[in-house]
């Protein structure tokens, strides 16, 4: 009797080990063919490496108490758009989504920047964004050499935003010092090889 229960005993246990077996081995066997499937698809087509002079540029004027005439070049330095980035990677930047636009040379520096108030203060569509003596729905950093204009008001008009480029013109004045500054210009920058750029 003893017996004939450590035969049923020893068939179960090995039924059971061949039925875990077979589990395991169609996993991998699954595994398997979806390494070698991916293995045999094309791997993604890489992104072309944009030019100087296909990134892009901005250009401004400066007239007033410091004249100055500056085209700089686009390219990582001049931009930095949260909507250029796939969403697992915005997940790991600071701050709101928006954008960064950077022109700058060696005779003007122009920055306009996320001011941190609304959550949707800087879409990812055209908008003229206006500002009231520096004040805004984004923030504007701008120097000629070690002044800085302050109180800017005019406005910086986006026309063109998706994910392939930012365009737009500049329309400000302020002060250096106690003297009047006036900074117009425009900039058409494109989306330098990131992952949500769209070539």
């Amino acid at each position: 009797m003893k017996i004939a229960i450590a035969w049923i005993l020893l068939a179960a246990c090995t039924s059971s080990a061949s039925e875990d077996y077979i589990k395991n081995r169609k996993k991998d066997d699954k595994t398997e063919i979806e390494a070698n499937d991916k293995a045999s698809l094309p791997p993604p087509p890489k992104k072309k490496v944009l030019t100087e002079a296909e990134l892009g540029n901005c250009h401004l004027t400066a007239s007033g108490a410091v004249s100055a005439d500056q085209t700089s070049p686009g390219g990582r330095t001049a931009t930095n758009i949260s909507y250029w980035y796939s969403a697992d990677e915005q997940k790991t930047m600071m701050g709101v989504d928006g954008f960064v636009v950077n022109c700058n040379g060696d005779n003007i520096r122009f920055s306009m920047v996320p001011g941190g108030g609304k959550q949707d203060g800087m879409p990812f569509k055209a908008k003229t964004y206006t500002f009231d003596k520096g004040k805004g729905d984004a923030n504007l950093m701008i120097g000629f050499g070690k002044q800085q204009l302050t109180n800017p008001s005019g406005k910086v008009d986006i026309t063109a935003f998706d994910s392939h480029h930012i365009a737009g013109s500049i329309d400000l004045a302020g002060k250096l010092g106690a003297a009047d500054e006036k900074i117009v210009g425009s900039f058409d920058l494109v989306c330098p090889g990131l992952s949500a750029c769209d070539k």
